[in-house]
């Protein structure tokens, strides 16, 4: 969409550029006639071009804010949509560790679904459950998974590995 409002301004300039060549005579025929000039009690051609610019510039503007306004809205929607189904997924996973508090992978899908939802105490706390259940099991994926998200909620949040000591 943005690139076709580039095109069409860019087309606009074009067209602007040359109808102010055709204008100032540079094409003009070297005759000895004099030319009428067909711009005889208007403006100067500096300031209809200034005016014509002007405008291209407000349209594109108007154009522009009723373009982001409309995916600002989208995004809105979406977001509304995302935390509800974040919600359900915290409902599944925790439901699935009630019933297997074992399981790493509920642990370490919920440590992501907090993420989401920038709870990044319980996104770090249900990560390092699910990095002691992948190093008892002796899963070295799942343990590399947990080690690099562990980095990233640190970070993110601004906490320590000291701050979280589970036993």
């Amino acid at each position: 969409m943005v690139s076709a409002k580039i095109k069409w301004f860019s087309g606009m300039f074009a067209a602007l550029v040359l109808s102010g060549l055709c204008a100032s005579n540079v094409w003009a025929e070297a005759d000895d006639k004099e030319m009428e000039d067909p711009f005889e009690g208007k403006p100067p051609l500096v300031d209809q071009i200034r005016e014509f610019s002007n405008e291209i510039a407000r349209r594109f503007h108007k154009e522009l804010q009723e373009l982001l306004a409309k995916e600002l809205k989208v995004l809105r929607e979406e977001n509304k949509k995302s935390r509800y189904t974040a919600e359900e997924r915290i409902a599944k996973q925790e439901g699935i560790i009630k019933d297997d508090p074992k399981n790493a992978e509920a642990h370490f899908a919920l440590g992501e679904v907090y993420d989401e939802l920038r709870a990044g105490a319980n996104a770090i706390v249900h990560t390092q459950i699910a990095e002691q259940l992948f190093k008892e099991q002796k899963n070295i994926k799942g343990l590399a998974n947990t080690r690099r998200n562990l980095r990233w909620y640190f970070e993110k949040y601004g906490y320590k590995p000291e701050d979280f000591m589970l036993n």
